[in-house]
């Protein structure tokens, strides 16, 4: 059954922020809310620099930062915490997702990473994602569970549906649709904290569960999906 190791690594914290400070398009969240964390004169260096150095930057500023060691501590005290509760749904959750995805999970290993921002990035190609240092432990199950979503979905469907002629942003928006399925009874025994998704979603989200309620089938609600959407 699949696992996840979770871990900091301050050069993917440092990403995240650079992920999410160059990205103003946060689905209709508010950026500026999302970005409160960076000191204005970091954050304009690193929309100044490329993404790179904006990274290195970032890193720079991360490491030295005078609460380091006091976030240090957080972090591992949220690791250990984390971990234990999340071993205890681990293979019920792997179990739902894929008899509610009809696909086995595809990777046996995933990375869980903590930010020290607000916002969880993934990196699809190195199958790790991310939790905030400043999310309490059922919203972050919530994150795990989301985020795992969003890799199996995206592993199995993303070209697929680029062969149906969604384009890569019309993907992106069903992926985090589909997250309505979260909320549904299939994991009702894991989520605590709804996924509530973004709210340029709200609609498409509302639409896919219509569809999904009528016969639970996966793969018809991809394919009634692509029809809504293209």
């Amino acid at each position: 059954m699949a696992k996840i190791k979770f871990d900091y690594n301050v050069h993917k914290d440092a990403w995240s922020w650079v992920v999410i400070a160059k990205d103003k398009n946060i689905w209709g969240l508010d950026w500026e809310n999302e970005i409160a964390h960076i000191p204005t004169d970091l954050l304009s260096k690193i929309l100044k620099s490329n993404f790179s150095h904006a990274v290195k930057i970032t890193e720079e500023y991360i490491k030295n930062e005078s609460k380091k060691r006091y976030k240090k501590l957080i972090i591992k005290e949220e690791i250990n915490s984390l971990q234990k509760l999340w071993r205890t749904i681990e293979n019920k959750y792997f179990k739902i997702l894929a008899a509610v995805m009809q696909k086995s999970i595809f990777s046996d290993n995933f990375g869980c990473f903590w930010t020290t921002g607000f916002m969880c990035p993934y990196n699809q190609k190195e199958n790790w994602f991310m939790v905030s240092f400043w999310h309490s432990a059922p919203f972050s199950i919530t994150t795990i569970c989301h985020e795992i979503m969003h890799l199996q979905f995206l592993h199995y469907y993303q070209n697929y549906l680029k062969k149906e002629g969604l384009k890569d942003n019309q993907i992106e928006d069903l992926k985090e649709a589909l997250t309505f399925l979260l909320n549904e009874q299939e994991f009702e025994e894991i989520i605590l904290s709804n996924d509530f998704g973004y709210p340029e979603h709200i609609q498409l989200r509302k639409k896919l569960r219509n569809i999904w309620l009528k016969d639970k089938n996966f793969k018809n609600l991809i394919d009634r999906a692509v029809l809504i959407i293209r």
